[in-house]
């Protein structure tokens, strides 16, 4: 399963078999410091070995200094491919590997913090990178068109609490595999949209909380759902049962960034292979369950002119409501965890 998999990643996401990428180098680069590195390392390798007409170079990362990589991939030309497959994140000094491939247009995809995942839960990873494209595109288009003419969002949780943001939202962002005319780069699993009040003073009410990562990106799951109170797009009380830990968090963030805790982006994970089912651990993999998550934060290379420079924009923490129903204003979109657009 897993070779068809990523047979299917390379072929059909990232068309190395097809121009102008099949022109152009291939590099991927693992190491096999955790189980799931390792099995998914051996599967692309496998399948990369039966391009014979490919330039493609495979490269162990705890087998090459590290200057000699970064020369590798900056001598990169426009339209190659990087394929990382990383434990944690790959390291070389301050040079970041994605960030300037993604500038000089080469083509990078990221496995990362796969050491975050359980071996419980690798099957439920390989699951989710499984080429689900033509689903999720039709899925990605619908939920845009649906944001970008409403007016009300309203999510319901199982306790019936309701979180109301009102009066317009940004223009949605897609994330797909959809890269027409644009320099392509992500990380995996893919698949999901974002959007932004366009008035923050017009978030408020109750919010239920099944999930959230600590300051290690690891997710956790309470026993029982607490709950935060929003208004004006902050977080300004929040339930008993609070996690320790979470309580901890909020007050990082309260105490960093100018005393308060903002929840700023809408986040609509697409993938129906994630769920509270079938979970993964690190919270950038789990971030794309189908259904409905906040980030805790001001900061945003997107809508980051909506607060003057002046303000402190430093945190990003997703985390995860205990969401029952969606509706954008009338029309229910989201039930029963999964879309009904």
């Amino acid at each position: 399963m897993l070779e068809i998999t990523t047979k299917n990643i390379l072929e059909k996401n990232l068309e190395i078999l097809n121009e102008p990428y099949s022109k152009n180098k291939v590099i991927f680069v693992y190491d096999t410091d955790s189980k799931l590195a390792k099995i998914l390392s051996e599967a692309y390798i496998k399948n990369l070995k039966n391009y014979k007409n490919l330039d493609i170079e495979i490269i162990n990362f705890n087998e090459i200094k590290k200057e000699d990589l970064k020369e590798k991939l900056l001598s990169l030309r426009q339209n190659s491919t990087v394929i990382l497959v990383q434990s944690t994140n790959f390291r070389i000094e301050d040079f970041r590997i994605r960030l300037t491939l993604h500038k000089a247009w080469v083509w990078c995809l990221e496995h990362n913090h796969l050491a975050y995942i359980k071996d419980e839960e690798i099957e439920n990873y390989i699951s989710a990178i499984e080429y689900k494209t033509p689903y999720y595109n039709k899925l990605s288009n619908k939920l845009k068109e649906i944001s970008d003419s409403a007016k009300t969002l309203t999510i319901i949780s199982k306790s019936g609490d309701k979180l109301v943001f009102e009066g317009w939202f940004e223009d949605m962002k897609q994330n797909t595999w959809d890269y027409t005319g644009k320099n392509r780069w992500w990380s995996m699993p893919v698949w999901e949209n974002f959007t932004e009040i366009k008035d923050f003073s017009l978030a408020n009410w109750i919010v239920e909380i099944r999930a959230y990562p600590d300051t290690k990106m690891i997710v956790h799951f309470p026993k029982e759902p607490f709950k935060l109170e929003i208004k004006e797009s902050k977080i300004i009380s929040w339930s008993d049962n609070t996690p320790k830990e979470f309580v901890e968090i909020l007050e990082m963030i309260k105490k960093n960034e100018d005393n308060e805790i903002f929840v700023r982006e809408l986040w609509f994970g697409l993938n129906n292979w994630i769920s509270w089912e079938k979970t993964l651990s690190d919270v950038n993999a789990f971030e794309r369950i189908a259904g409905f998550h906040l980030s805790l934060w001001k900061k945003h290379w997107i809508y980051r002119k909506k607060f003057p420079r002046k303000v402190t924009q430093r945190y990003h923490i997703d985390i995860f409501p205990n969401t029952d129903k969606i509706f954008f204003d009338e029309k229910l979109i989201f039930e029963n965890d999964k879309y009904i657009i």
